[in-house]
């Protein structure tokens, strides 16, 4: 499980800032939402769920974005070369040629009962540091710390990291927790393996439904169709058609056939006048149902696996598309220790302030996302503010501007159009 992500010089983000899913000492009014919403583990009470509002451009798209480039640069810098270059997007009101920090990310994770702290910093076209902390017989201890090309291992704790061949040598843009993995380290790959697979990111794979189709092939059809009809979309059949393209990349060079598992048919009954079934129709989910109902089946899938495995699944805007009773069940469920098995971790953006209630989430659970004077995010959680209490009318109080993180809206407009329009 995620304790803590700390993100600073990425996008927006200029100073460091921390998400913290470890659970405050504070005590809901309705003990049923401390019980359902926060996992024990290992001695650690950890948050299922947080949801991040905050007024548009004031970060909260940035801190999905910094995940996503934390999960892939564990995941793809080793192969990729290019990846900083393309990829690497520090906070460019920074005053970056004053310091050689383009990046700083951290993860503070639970792993079989072990917490592990693991993170690094960027130059333009390097890893600057690294490092990698965890359990020892008393308290935690590092496990390498790396600056540069200067790798300080801790023999006795990670000795899996002097067991790299001596001819093989790593590129200076490129992690050192990767490099340990790609040669079986335990430590290193069970913590990549986490962060590269465990961690899914809604709007990631490039297909939207790989994971739902997976399981309607796999002979769990029932199961997805029981999602389906839970959230009032009455489908009684679903099939996958596969099927091959040729895809042509660029002028001279040769085509290249593909496989796309994207075509998805589901079944509805048609009714007579009575009611009565009478025949069944064939619809295509792309062309003939709503961005609703495909965000919702491709949610299957993926929340599906984080149920029965464990992880974190993170949606930016998870409100778009979906109806307000939907998007409650869809915490609730994270929230229930029957259906998430697992444990699983949700983490959300989100402007629906149904959700801001006592009932639903605790004080803890709700961050926020504010520009600052100097225009970089600033990341809070309603549990650090004073004076709230835990039965509180969240969503009310929000709107009401006493949490701050609500957008500055100018009149200029109303002013233009009476000086066009006086008569109005």
């Amino acid at each position: 499980m995620v304790i803590q992500f700390s993100i600073g010089n990425y996008r927006s983000f200029n100073s460091v800032q921390t998400i913290n899913f470890r659970a405050t000492g504070l005590v809901s009014e309705d003990k049923t939402v401390d019980a359902n919403n926060i996992a024990e583990v290992a001695g650690q009470r950890l948050l299922k769920t947080i949801g991040v509002y905050g007024p548009n451009a004031s970060g909260k798209s940035n801190l999905v974005k910094g995940f996503r480039f934390f999960n892939n640069m564990v995941a793809s810098s080793l192969e990729n070369e290019d990846f900083l270059s393309l990829f690497l997007n520090p906070n460019k009101q920074a005053i970056i040629n004053e310091s050689d920090d383009w990046g700083y990310f951290q993860i503070v994770l639970l792993l079989h009962g072990k917490k592990y702290r693991y993170g690094f910093t960027l130059s333009e076209d390097e890893v600057a540091t690294e490092w990698l902390f965890g359990p020892a017989e008393k308290n935690e201890t590092y496990y390498f710390i790396r600056k540069g090309e200067n790798i300080d291992i801790n023999g006795s704790s990670f000795s899996e990291g002097l067991n790299i061949p001596y001819d093989t040598k790593l590129r200076i843009d490129a992690l050192f927790l990767s490099f340990c993995s790609s040669y079986n380290g335990e430590i290193s790959s069970k913590i990549r393996d986490f962060i590269a697979n465990k961690i899914k990111i809604e709007g990631g794979p490039k297909n939207y439904y790989l994971e739902t189709n997976s399981m309607v092939k796999d002979g769990k059809k029932e199961v997805v169709l029981k999602w389906l009809n839970e959230a009032g979309l009455l489908f009684n059949d679903i099939i996958i058609k596969d099927f091959r393209k040729t895809y042509y990349p660029r002028e001279g060079q040769a085509p290249n056939e593909i496989t796309s598992e994207g075509l998805v048919k589901v079944y509805k009954n048609i009714y007579n006048k009575k009611g009565e079934i009478i025949n069944s129709v064939i619809m295509n989910l792309n062309e003939d149902e709503s961005d609703g109902t495909q965000k919702y089946y491709s949610f299957i899938g993926k929340l599906y696996d984080k149920f029965e495995n464990g992880g974190l699944f993170i949606s930016d805007e998870i409100d778009s598309n979906f109806h307000p009773s939907l998007l409650q069940k869809i915490i609730g469920l994270f929230n229930n220790p029957f259906v998430n098995k697992a444990n699983a971790q949700l983490l959300f953006t989100s402007h629906d302030t149904n959700l801001m209630s006592p009932e639903i989430m605790r004080r803890d659970q709700f961050y926020f996302t504010e520009k600052s004077a100097t225009d970089e995010t600033i990341l809070y959680s309603l549990s650090d503010l004073k004076g709230i209490r835990n039965n509180a009318d969240f969503a009310r109080q929000y709107l009401a501007g006493y949490y701050g993180a609500l957008p500055v809206l100018g009149n200029f407009l109303e002013e233009t159009q009476s000086i066009e329009n006086p008569e109005k």
